[in-house]
């Protein structure tokens, strides 16, 4: 294979990873020829409107169009963030690598949350986020917040909130870490499954594309994502379900942390198990913390 197609949304998030893998692509394939396909998804039209992430159920409306056309030909490879995914992929389609995940963590933007005043404006557009701020700071008030990092700090300069909350990787991709007046400890305020993580999805079928895009994947970013969306996957979750996990790797053994709230609970478990088996102990995870 010669030459790959990779897509991508139009977001400066969108592009900055993008061309961190294609960058990473042309240092171990230096004689590939590597071209970029922009997409606009049905997740970044509804932005304009500001309609709530919930409304849409499902997870995918950011990747959709770019998944359509890897199964129609157009591409050979997209790039999403790995929390974009739905927790069951098209069929024909996986995820053939995982680069070195970023930084898990949610972060503040604005002023910590220890510094809020009762009914300071917070906006968020997660329901995992609101639920997880709501049992730290039930005294602020959370606002549905859309659009791309920039435009969620431009109105938070605006005034329109008093504080925002990100992740703490697209910052950091975009150069943007200073902003973050506060980084959430993840044992508490547990991540979005699959947070920091990027995916690069090809054809089933398409072993070229698959062992050329295959030497970017870390390991342990691949396990730890595999047995997150597994949780996710147990649970049906999509935008509408407040879910949190984050796994780590060590020795061979894989610690998940998981919390999904139900109402004002927030449950919450600690499981751990072989890394040889992540999506095992997903479900697992799942099937106990179901039964409450």
């Amino acid at each position: 294979m010669q030459r790959i197609t990779i897509g991508t949304r139009g977001s400066a998030l969108a592009r900055v990873q993008t061309d961190y893998v294609v960058g990473r692509l042309r240092l171990v394939h230096p004689g590939l020829d590597v071209t970029i396909r922009t997409f606009v998804t049905q997740g970044d039209r509804s932005q304009a409107t500001n309609t709530p992430l919930a409304s849409f159920g499902e997870k995918g409306i950011f990747v959709k169009e770019l998944e359509s056309a890897l199964l129609s030909g157009e591409i050979d490879a997209a790039v999403h963030s790995m929390k974009d995914l739905a927790a069951r992929l098209p069929d024909g389609l996986r995820i053939v690598a995982t680069p070195k995940r970023e930084d898990v963590r949610d972060v503040i933007v604005g002023s910590p949350l220890s510094g809020l005043p009762a009914g300071a404006r917070v906006g968020t557009g997660s329901v995992r986020r609101r639920a997880l701020l709501a049992q730290l700071r039930p005294d602020v008030t959370l606002v549905e917040i859309r659009g791309n990092v920039d435009t969620r700090i431009r109105k938070l300069h605006e005034g329109q909130f008093e504080a925002i909350v990100l992740a703490a990787a697209g910052l950091n991709r975009l150069g943007r870490s200073a902003q973050i007046a506060e980084y959430l400890d993840p044992e508490v305020f547990t991540p979005d499954p699959g947070q920091g993580a990027i995916a690069i999805e090809a054809r089933s079928t398409d072993t070229d594309a698959s062992q050329i895009l295959r030497i970017l994947n870390d390991l342990d970013t691949e396990t730890a994502v595999r047995a997150e969306r597994a949780f996710l996957a147990a649970l049906g979750g999509g935008c509408q379900t407040p879910v949190g996990a984050w796994a780590t790797i060590s020795d061979g053994v894989i610690t998940m942390r998981v919390a999904v709230a139900d109402g004002a609970e927030i449950r919450r478990l600690i499981v751990t198990g072989t890394a040889g088996d992540p999506e095992r102990l997903g479900t697992a995870a799942a099937v106990t913390i179901e039964k409450g």
